[in-house]
């Protein structure tokens, strides 16, 4: 019996080039939708040049669709490039400011002895460690030891790595680890695609406002705001995740986890195997 695996003959993250085509749907069908007679003479004017059926037509739309939604795609993948820059230079400039060391020296000189408690004193106390437990949270640390756990046991397990000294949250060799290991969680890959896709429809309708005037409605209006909103909301929401000190200790876990119990079953596939070569040696 021949057995065929379409999972290796379809490119990997094909779905991900592909999703391009639903800005440019979108797109194209708000035009004929808007301006009907124009979509009409397209028809008729490819029509004349290419005899072409209604099922080559109907491939020629997604096709035509697909390449003008990859640049509406492309666009909101700088967009979200441009928002996560912006979340990180907004963190960086509380870390080098309220967040400095410095700062929190001259703070404490400020405090003086015994602590001073004015307003001033009071405020600017709050906004200092508002900013240094941006960076690290005490509430993290549980977080932070179930990740160093599943970390030891990864390395253990998947590469014969074995490190038996005790924890140290801040030592930098355990910051390697804990970015290069584990599986990327396909919640966030999903995110990730659906919040461009929507941030790439509401592009296409803004841009589709101009193309045709007919457009200019407010229903249309609205909903093309709505995509647009959704698909920003969507990037920062993601954003910060990556910042939040609990929820990235937290998705770096569950994807340290996902790995792990990957490399736990085909250890453990790999020893019944053996087992069993064994058993069968033994009775032959």
């Amino acid at each position: 019996m021949i057995k065929i695996d379409l999972s290796k003959a379809i490119l990997p993250r094909l779905g991900t080039y592909l999703l391009g085509i639903i800005p440019g749907m979108f797109f194209e069908s708000s035009i004929a939708i808007g301006n009907p007679h124009f979509a009409a003479s397209v028809i008729s004017r490819v029509r004349e040049i290419y005899p072409f059926g209604p099922y080559a037509l109907l491939a020629l739309f997604l096709a035509s669709s697909l390449l003008i939604g990859q640049g509406f795609f492309l666009t909101a993948w700088i967009a979200d490039l441009l928002i996560t820059f912006a979340f990180l230079l907004w963190r960086n400039a509380i870390r080098v400011t309220l967040g400095s060391q410095w700062l929190y020296r001259c703070f404490g000189k400020l405090q003086g002895i015994p602590p001073k408690q004015n307003i001033f004193i009071r405020m600017l106390g709050r906004l200092i460690f508002w900013a240094r437990g941006r960076e690290f949270s005490f509430k993290a640390r549980p977080v932070l030891k179930c990740l160093h756990v599943a970390v030891r046991r990864l390395l253990k397990v998947q590469y014969g790595i074995d490190r038996n000294y005790g924890l140290q949250l801040d030592d930098s060799e355990w910051g390697v680890w804990y970015s290069a290991l584990g599986k990327p969680l396909k919640g966030f890959q999903e995110g990730y695609m659906a919040s461009r896709t929507s941030l790439g429809c509401g592009l296409a309708g803004l841009t589709a406002l101009y193309a045709s005037p007919a457009l200019r409605g407010k229903y249309f209006i609205a909903l093309s705001l709505i995509f647009t909103f959704a698909g920003c909301f969507g990037t920062v929401d993601l954003v910060r995740w990556r910042i939040d000190p609990i929820k990235r200790s937290m998705a770096r876990l569950l994807s340290v986890l996902l790995e792990l119990r990957e490399a736990t079953n085909i250890t453990e596939r790999r020893d019944s195997e053996s087992v069993t070569v064994a058993i069968e040696a033994d009775k032959g």
